[in-house]
């Protein structure tokens, strides 16, 4: 008759918390990206357009364009001796245009990432005082936030396929040997079961092509560990070094307990009155 195992809850629960943990994370840059700072930039963009200093509700964010950007606007500024029409080709069409003085005007230029206020003396540009506001982010910081997810999404599904391996664990002991999560182990290739460690493990050695190699069977991975050791032990006649680690503390248990009381009797004849001898 077969001896079946399934998992244990030890290593289940610690898979299931590195994957909670680090795919609730690349969830949390991807919520970033996709809704939080995109709602963020268009609530905050349209505050600023209801402001009557330049806007003045003249221009609604759902009208605006993708372009231009601050990376955009920054290649623009690399062009000192750029004219109106390459800052036209750059920016677009100003939404906006406020004058200042008879020769000077303030020419803005909006986007759903921000907005460039470009001086115009004479018709011609002045990028050297140019300046760029962003809403909240530039496109550039929201993109970022799928790169970022990648960092903690890797390790993530790694521990979601531990998770999986981990709950869909069985350990079987039957007439043909040891089949653990699909390895099949014949009775005649194993050689021993040694190394028990306290903490909960302890390795089967096994012939596998010629070589030696070693299963590592772990209390915390599959429920009937005990059970597992204890049948191949009797079926190989090894010896049980869980068994002898228990008698051993067991023993060491009683030892200490005698101890204990011997100290404490000696300790309450010595304590207890003499008899006063008698003339």
């Amino acid at each position: 008759m077969a001896l079946v195992s399934g998992p244990a809850k030890a290593e289940r629960n610690w898979q299931l918390l590195r994957t909670v943990l680090f795919l609730g994370f690349a969830g949390w840059f991807i919520k970033d990206g996709l809704y939080g700072y995109p709602n963020a930039i268009a609530s905050k963009a349209r505050d600023e357009l209801l402001k009557p200093d330049p806007w003045g509700g003249k221009v609604q964010y759902e009208d605006l364009a993708d372009t231009p950007t601050h990376h955009e606007f920054e290649a623009l500024q690399k062009s000192p001796g750029a004219d109106a029409d390459q800052v036209a080709a750059k920016l677009g069409t100003a939404q906006v245009t406020r004058p200042e003085g008879a020769t000077r005007e303030l020419r803005y230029y909006a986007s759903r990432w921000g907005y460039a206020v470009v001086p115009f003396e004479r018709g011609r540009p002045v990028l050297s005082g140019a300046t760029w506001t962003n809403w909240h982010k530039t496109r550039e910081e929201v993109q970022q936030q799928f790169y970022w997810a990648l960092v903690p999404a890797i390790p993530g599904l790694y521990f979601l396929y531990r998770l999986y391996k981990a709950v869909t664990l069985k350990v079987v002991v039957d007439d043909e040997g040891l089949l653990y999560d699909n390895r099949r182990i014949g009775w005649d290739q194993m050689t021993a079961l040694r190394g028990y460690n306290p903490k909960g493990w302890i390795d089967l050695y096994y012939q596998d092509g010629g070589q030696e190699r070693k299963l590592r069977f772990d209390n915390e991975k599959f429920l009937l560990f005990d059970d597992v050791v204890a049948a191949i032990c009797q079926k190989k006649g090894f010896i049980n070094e869980i068994e002898v680690h228990r008698a051993d503390e067991a023993r060491r248990r009683a030892d200490e307990q005698a101890a204990a009381a011997a100290e404490e009797q000696a300790g309450s004849d010595a304590d207890s009155p003499r008899e006063e001898q008698r003339p």
